[in-house]
């Protein structure tokens, strides 16, 4: 008689975002992925599902992480005076200044975004995010 003894293997987070990532790649399949590395298809269509809604254990989901986007300056307009924002309240999301600009952002949805320039990088990539779903 033979008796083996398997063991249940144990995956690191950075493990298991690294084959979600692998199986996410075009042309990829999840069987090829979970045939190379021994292990059940249906962990990897599990993991997938866990990082699509941000619960996967030991995984922290940035709501707003910082991204870059790309920026096109324009100058079709005569330059005139922008609208002076109200003053802003203690706390508010921009900082005060004497000549903040108004910087407008035009989204990929075509919504327009107009800020003042003394905007927080962060707040304006939360905001954006928002805008843009």
């Amino acid at each position: 008689m033979i008796s083996v003894v398997a063991r249940r293997r144990r995956w690191t987070p950075e493990q298991k975002l690294a084959l979600v990532e692998e199986v996410s790649r075009p042309g990829v399949s999840v069987a090829a992925v979970a045939d190379r590395h021994g292990m059940s298809r249906s962990l990897l269509f599990e993991w997938r599902r866990q990082v699509r809604e941000g619960v996967m254990p030991g995984v922290v989901r940035a709501e707003a992480a910082p991204a870059l986007v790309p920026v096109r300056l324009v100058d079709d307009a005569p330059q005139k005076e922008a609208p002076r924002p109200p003053p802003l309240a203690h706390g508010s999301a921009e900082r005060p200044s004497k000549s903040a600009a108004m910087v407008e952002v035009v989204l990929s949805n075509g919504r327009v975004l107009r800020v003042s320039e003394a905007i927080r990088p962060e707040v304006l990539g939360r905001l954006a995010a928002a805008l843009e779903a």
